[in-house]
């Protein structure tokens, strides 16, 4: 074994301790904190004022062959990364069973592999997360069965294969022509996949802005999902969907909070009812799909 390599396998292996240690004394930290919502909100906070992790700032580790970004870390975040390390985290005892949780909330029945990770969160995420029992929908807690829509939409699993780039592919010690290799490989991969039908139930933006009370009836420590019905994006990633951001909501007082890792740049919270308010009238953003930790 080269010396090189002996380095990088060192380097990795140093990383991922490092990230296991700042896991543990994060535990450590809110240990005494037995209310799982009280947790959520606490560890939540923390992360305040954090950069945003443009391209997906996590991925399947150092093994990992297509994205080898790690499998989580503290530092930065997306949307969906902030909340599965803020679940996993709120749930967890001690690191190794925050790992177990976070991996069996990003990937298919827990198993690491770019293709099991909840890639859509209208046709994997949500459906497989209330299946192991992390998560239950609650818009029906919310406003009345009149006032519940549903969005659907036609994923196209081997459209967004196939229009994956070269720069999504996370191989540092990769070179351009290895690279290639295996763009072409998970090219090559939509070949067993099909396209699905992925549906879910939503509020409409208009009605929680004309009846802003609604919003005192939801939990705090709910998890907001925010809806483009049918959304076409098939130019840049080969596919519709129905889901475009995540966050949690937290009251503080009488006011419900977002807190969302957010496009513009970093962990925010504003008023909930404030950005709503900015999409009434959006094209594409229509709604917003409400769960909660079970």
């Amino acid at each position: 074994m080269s010396k090189f390599l002996i380095l990088l396998i060192f380097s990795c292996n140093f990383a991922f301790a490092g990230y296991r240690e700042e896991a543990d004394k994060i535990l450590q930290s809110f240990s005494q904190e037995t209310s799982l919502n009280k947790r959520l909100e606490l560890i939540s906070r923390t992360f305040l004022g954090l950069p945003y992790g443009k391209n997906g700032p996590l991925g399947e580790g150092p093994t990992g062959k297509y994205d080898q970004d790690p499998l989580y870390r503290f530092d930065t975040f997306d949307c969906t990364t902030y909340v599965e390390t803020i679940m996993a985290l709120a749930r967890a005892h001690n690191v190794d069973e925050f790992e177990d949780l976070l991996n069996n909330i990003r990937y298919e029945n827990g198993n690491i592999d770019y293709l099991t990770r909840n890639h859509f969160t209208d046709l994997q995420w949500i459906p497989q997360n209330i299946q192991n029992s992390q998560l239950l929908e609650i818009n029906h807690e919310v406003v009345s069965p009149d006032d519940i829509k549903i969005a659907t939409a036609e994923i196209n699993f081997p459209g967004w294969l196939r229009s994956i780039k070269i720069d999504q592919i996370i191989a540092p010690e990769a070179s351009m022509e290895e690279r290639q290799l295996l763009l072409e490989d998970l090219h090559g991969e939509a070949r067993n996949y099909s396209i699905q039908t992925a549906s879910v139930s939503y509020i409409a933006i208009k009605t929680l802005v004309a009846k802003p009370s609604l919003l005192d009836r939801i939990p705090t420590s709910s998890l907001v999902n925010f809806v483009r019905p049918n959304w076409d994006l098939t130019e840049v990633a080969g596919t519709h969907q129905n889901i475009s951001h995540q966050g949690f909501l937290f009251r503080k007082g009488k006011v419900l909070l977002l807190r969302h890792a957010s496009t513009s740049g970093k962990v925010e919270e504003l008023p909930f009812i404030d950005y709503l308010k900015k999409f009434q009238n959006h094209a594409t953003l229509k709604g917003v799909h409400l769960m909660k930790l079970r």
